[in-house]
């Protein structure tokens, strides 16, 4: 009867876990499948004459408009005019890149070296009234120039006309 009882309990065991393997091996069955994800925005298409009509546009005046403004997805691209303008502080992003694409014009950038005297305007983002130590660049229609996150940059288009598309690429703040 010993025996008996010692075979028994053995069976209940191999049939415990038995059970046991086969509810874990249906909730693997069970679980969802991966799928790709769903698109953050609408896509967007610019073609070159949609383009030109906003840089006709913003001739007009130093002002700049969305191409793409997606904060959703961390990525912002607009067109910029700028005419003449001496008054551009230096900045800083701390979590965000630029790439500059000149449309039309020149300009002088200065990247590089330290801010001086820098003052954080809104969460990661620096500004000061210069640079100290950068190196200065003119660049030309057609040029791009890839400022990123954490380079000091100033822009001056002092007698100059520029026309430039600003792809900014940034990231949470870390506070």
């Amino acid at each position: 009867m010993i025996r008996w009882l010692g075979l028994y309990s053995a069976h209940v065991s191999a049939l415990l876990l038995v059970s046991a393997l086969l509810m874990f091996a249906g909730q693997e069955r069970s679980a969802p499948a991966r799928r790709p994800s769903m698109p953050a925005q609408p896509y967007v298409v610019a073609t070159a004459p949609s383009i030109e009509g906003i840089v006709q546009e913003l001739r007009a005046a130093n002002r700049q408009q969305d191409l793409i403004n997606g904060e959703s997805i961390g990525c912002r691209v607009f067109i910029q005019h700028e005419a003449d303008v001496s008054t551009n502080q230096a900045e800083v992003h701390d979590a965000a890149d630029d790439v500059f694409i000149l449309l039309a014009g020149s300009a002088v950038f200065i990247l590089g070296g330290q801010l001086d005297t820098p003052k954080e305007t809104q969460p990661g983002e620096w500004r000061a009234p210069g640079i100290l130590g950068g190196r200065e660049f003119k660049v030309n229609k057609g040029d791009v120039l890839m400022v990123p996150r954490g380079t000091p940059h100033r822009r001056i288009t002092s007698g100059q006309d520029v026309t430039f598309m600003l792809v900014k690429s940034s990231a949470p703040v870390k506070k």
